[in-house]
Order: C-alpha cells, then structure tokens, then sequence
C-alpha cells in the first residue's frame, strides 16, 4: 500500500504526540522513586527508635540552641548533633541569615529560651557565590534574599562565608544585646567545612567567632574540651584580680 504525504505528516505527529507523554511517565517514575525512598528510610528510622526515644519531647521541645544553617542540601543536623531531636531549633534559609528568617531566630531566643544562637556557614556556598556576583537576572524573591548577604562584590567564596557570619552574629548582637548583656545568651559563628577549605579536616565545624570576637585566642577557651576548662579555671582563681571581680571572658564586646 503506497503512503501518502499526508500519511506521513500524520505518523509523524502521532509519534511525536507521544514522546512528552513518555517523557512524564519516566518523571512520575523518578518522582515517585524518591517518595519510595524516603518512607522506606523513614520505616527504618521508625524501626530503630523506640517509643521511649521520643518520650523527652512528644509534649514540648526544650531545645539547647538556636542553629541557622543555610538551606543546602550538603548542610544537616546529623553533622552537627548525633542526637538532634527535641536538641536543636533548627532555621534554615539561603545565607544562613538573620534578616531573612528573623521571626523564627526570636521565637528561639524569646519563647524557647535557647541559651546559645548559632549561626552556621558552609564551605562552597552557593548564596555567598550568587551574592558576590551579578545577581540582576534572579527572580526578585531570590534576589530580596540575596541582597540582604552584605559582602564585597568579587570577594572569594570562603572569606565571604566568614564575613557573612561575623555580619550575622553583629546583628544578633544588637536584636539581642539584652540577653546578652545578662548572661542568659551566647551568639555563635561556626563554618561547615565539608571541603577541608580551612584545612582542619572535611567535615568539620570550626568555630569563628563568639559574641562578636573572632580572635583564636579568645576563641579557643571556648571550644576547649571540660578538663582544660576546669584547670584554666583554677589558675585564673588563684590569681588576685585588682577590682575583685573576674569579667566574663565572652562577654559583649
């Protein structure tokens, strides 16, 4: 049988008519994949924990701190506590920023009372990327939140990482400096280094900065583990101090 033109032009329409529909079939696939694989990594976790696990805070949360993190999927809970339910309040936006998620920091410091705020940062940090950059041809709700990371245009990724943290922790400073001023809150800047960027190991959370100094020195009492607390501690009591009273080594500066 001889084929027409039209037969043709037909066949070919037909053919085409069906690749988007196998096109969305492989999608839903893909799609549905995922949902799979998180109620089975879900089912496992349900598996694992007993109902005892969730005892602590199935009638409320009193968490240890405040952490806001950027919303990169390399950035988790899991590197930062190996028990992190009912543990830490969690924030997550792009930069990990004050500004863009201010409501949700208050309501950790004023209404769960989270001794620490931790602002956390991250090796290889798309936010602080598009930030140094040409961000003009960025949706505006994207470019709302990039326009509030304040670092210098050019600036390389990691040192604007750091600069971006220590804007955070300023401005935590002053929302909060009453809490701060009476003992009841630390403000913390931490770098996720999955890159080994600061060469202290991939994977590592390096702490930068503490109620505003970001001196080594001043830092690493800080991070120092309890028994070096404890005999620093005990050196600084024997020694006389001229006005009788010993400051607070994180104080406000």
């Amino acid at each position: 049988m001889k084929t027409t033109p039209l037969a043709l032009a037909l066949m070919a329409t037909l053919w085409c008519a069906q690749i988007p529909s196998a096109l969305a079939d492989s999608e839903t696939e893909q799609l549905s994949g995922i949902v799979r694989n998180l109620l089975q990594d879900n089912d496992e976790f349900v598996k694992s924990h007993r109902p005892d696990y969730f005892q602590p805070f199935t009638e409320g949360q009193h968490p240890r701190a405040t952490v806001v993190t950027c919303s990169d999927s390399r950035v988790h809970t899991h590197a930062l506590d190996k028990t992190p339910d009912g543990d830490l309040f969690m924030v997550r936006n792009i930069g990990n920023q004050l500004r863009t998620a201010e409501g949700s920091v208050e309501y950790g410091v004023h209404h769960l009372h989270t001794p620490l705020l931790i602002f956390v940062g991250h090796s290889a940090c798309g936010a602080i990327k598009a930030a140094s950059g040409d961000y003009r041809k960025e949706s505006r709700p994207i470019k709302r939140e990039l326009s509030t990371i304040m670092i210098p245009k050019g600036i390389d990724n990691m040192d604007g990482v750091k600069k971006n943290i220590n804007n955070q922790v300023a401005a935590s400073l002053k929302k909060f400096s009453h809490e701060i001023h009476a003992g009841k809150l630390t403000v913390v800047g931490a770098v996720y280094d999955f890159r080994n960027d600061l060469g202290q190991g991939q994977g590592r959370l390096i702490i930068v900065n503490v109620n505003g100094h970001t001196d080594a020195d001043k830092i690493k009492p800080f991070t120092a583990p309890a028994e070096i607390k404890e005999s620093a501690a005990a050196e600084s009591s024997s020694t006389p101090s001229s006005s009788g009273a010993k400051p607070h080594p994180y104080a406000y500066p």
